[in-house]
């Protein structure tokens, strides 16, 4: 999977017929190499294809979203531990592998990784769907099923950011932003269309519902095959030392290079406290308090189209924010901007601690969706921005790494004190974590400060 194709015209290594030196008298004229196929000017990269694989990944990660809790929490039967558990084994291998597949981006062919990604990923829902079909899903295959795709999405992850700046419409600062926000945009349709598709889920199946995804996926690898993306700005050279010596040496340059641009360290930052914060409370607590509202609704079915309705609020708000991004195009006070946005889903969990009806809970989740639309946006843009070309792959995947990183351990954590003292008052807990921290950043880093237009950017 990490091994890129080498271009064309490349010689072949192996035993060759004797006969005179190239460059030597008598010697036979060597052949200059083909150039690889790369757009001429004026001709598409694929943007659009790449929007469609985009949202097609998403919107089969919107339904997942909703039905990976709706399986182990309603068809399997299990309590908030072994729930938490799940969670953080969906999350876990991206955590571990997240730098590994920063490497492989960078020193192979993201096209490449994202065409067996999609593959791939046609397979596991596939094999879910069926299982599910014959009642054959036990909590085992559920965590190999997690695990699965949690390792599928370590190389995907990296390898798709990284080919973003190669499909651009154009290369420059204000090209890469919108470009970012074009994919996020995508990305937040297609989750509320995975949303609204996982409402029907009681009516059509589960099992079937998750077939259609395997179709879906077809296409998207299609499309993932139709891109043609420039070749990269700087490729790292491959050196002599040994594959895990220099794959050592690149991470450490990656963290390295995020650490030493004060921007990036700042994001960096919060993208850490997003993943122990905003995930493991979106992915555990927050569909227990759903749960909660439905404790003497004798048909749990309807818990799955409540988890849907009330995920679909979030990513509404996620799709509407990116909207107003695009609309407005250029921002002065991007760090400003994100630390506020951060600061509203704090806000969020604290308040999601009162007891409220169902339809003021959802309309918190719509406003959190207000600002996680933009701190997930402008988060990922000033890092593409601010990241040298020959590490941007491996720095994404850092930022990645600290987006979910903190995912397991919060899902996990979350699960426990959710069993001790209930989601309700666990939920204040991450709330007013995020809201320290992002006071810290505001008060140390040049996030507050940071002025584009002064920059020349």
């Amino acid at each position: 999977m990490g091994c890129g194709p080498k271009p064309a015209g490349h010689p072949q290594i192996g035993p060759q017929s004797p006969g005179p030196e190239p460059g030597r008298p008598g010697a036979p004229p060597v052949p200059a190499a083909p150039a690889p196929e790369v757009p001429a000017p004026g001709v598409s990269t694929g943007f659009g294809a790449y929007l469609f694989t985009h949202g097609a990944w998403y919107l089969a990660f919107g339904v997942q979203m909703v039905l990976f809790p709706y399986i182990v929490r309603i068809l399997l039967q299990e309590n908030e531990v072994r729930f938490g558990l799940a969670q953080m084994c969906l999350q876990l291998p991206t955590t571990l592998l997240i730098l590994i597949g920063g490497f492989v981006a960078d020193r192979g062919n993201p096209q490449r990784i994202v065409i067996i990604a999609c593959g791939l990923t046609v397979i596991t829902f596939l094999a879910l769907g069926l299982m599910i079909t014959t009642g054959h899903l036990t909590y085992g295959l559920t965590i190999a099923y997690a695990l699965v795709v949690g390792t599928i999405g370590a190389f995907a992850i990296p390898a798709r950011d990284s080919l973003l700046s190669q499909v651009a419409p154009s290369r420059d600062a204000f090209g890469i932003q919108k470009a970012v926000s074009f994919a996020a945009l995508a990305q937040f349709a297609a989750q509320i269309l995975g949303m609204v598709c996982a409402i029907a889920a009681p009516f059509i199946g589960v099992g079937p519902l998750l077939l259609a995804l395997s179709v879906l996926m077809v296409s998207a690898t299609w499309a993932a095959v139709r891109l043609r993306p420039r070749p990269p700005e700087h490729r790292p050279q491959s050196g002599d030392s040994p594959l895990l010596r220099r794959m050592a040496g690149d991470i450490a340059g990656g963290l390295q290079a995020a650490a030493g641009i004060p921007v990036i360290a700042a994001v960096m930052i919060c993208a850490v406290a997003m993943g122990i914060c905003f995930m493991g409370s979106f992915y555990v607590l927050l569909p227990l308090i759903v749960e909660s509202y439905f404790q003497a609704d004798p048909d749990k079915t309807h818990v799955a189209s409540a988890l849907a309705l009330f995920s679909l609020c979030f990513w509404t708000g996620s799709m509407v924010s990116a909207l107003v991004l695009v609309r407005i195009g250029h921002i002065r006070r991007k760090g400003l901007l994100y630390l506020a946005a951060l600061a509203t889903g704090g806000a969020v969990l604290v308040a999601c601690a009162l007891s409220l009806p169902f339809w003021a809970f959802c309309g918190l989740n719509f406003i959190w969706g207000l600002g996680g639309g933009v701190a997930m946006t402008l988060g990922r843009g000033l890092v593409q921005h601010h990241a040298p070309a020959e590490s941007r792959g491996r720095i994404l995947s850092i930022f990645t790494l600290g987006l979910m990183g903190g995912g397991p351990l919060g899902a996990v954590a979350y699960g426990f004190l959710a069993k001790a003292i209930g989601p309700h008052m666990a939920v204040l807990v991450p709330g007013l974590l995020m809201l320290a921290t992002l006071a810290l950043v505001y008060a140390l880093s040049p996030l507050r400060s940071l002025d584009e237009d002064r920059r020349g950017a």
